[in-house]
C-alpha cells in the first residue's frame, strides 16, 4: 500500500523508527519520548519505505548506525543487508531529531 500523505514519525521503546499514517495521538502514544514529526516518507508496515537496490523496501532504522533493508520476513530482525544510513539524510536526521 502506497501512503504519500502526510505520516508521523517516532521512536519505539525499543529504539526503532517507525512511521505511522494513523495520526499524530497515535505517534505519540507509542513513543518512547512522546516525541513525533511530520513527515512525507512512505511507510509500510508501520517502517519507513526506501529504494533500495533499485526496488522499493522497507528498512528498520535500530540507531544512527544500524539499518537493515531486504530481510523479506515479515517480523524485522537485523539478518537483512545493513545500509549507511547517512545516504538518506531525510530517514537520518528524523532519527536525530527525535532522540
Amino acid at each position: 500500500m502506497k501512503n504519500q500523505g502526510i505520516n508521523y514519525a517516532y521512536i519505539t521503546p525499543a529504539g526503532i523508527l517507525k512511521i505511522t499514517d494513523e495520526d499524530k495521538e497515535a505517534a505519540k502514544k507509542y513513543s518512547k519520548n512522546g516525541k513525533y514529526v511530520e513527515t512525507t516518507i512512505e511507510c509500510e508496515g508501520g517502517y519507513p519505505v526506501i529504494t533500495y537496490d533499485n526496488k522499493r523496501q522497507t528498512v528498520v532504522v535500530y540507531d544512527l548506525d544500524n539499518a537493515v533493508v531486504g530481510n523479506g520476513k515479515n517480523i524485522k530482525t537485523e539478518d537483512g543487508d545493513k545500509i549507511d544510513i547517512k545516504l538518506y539524510p531525510e530517514l537520518y536526521n528524523i532519527y536525530k531529531e527525535l532522540l
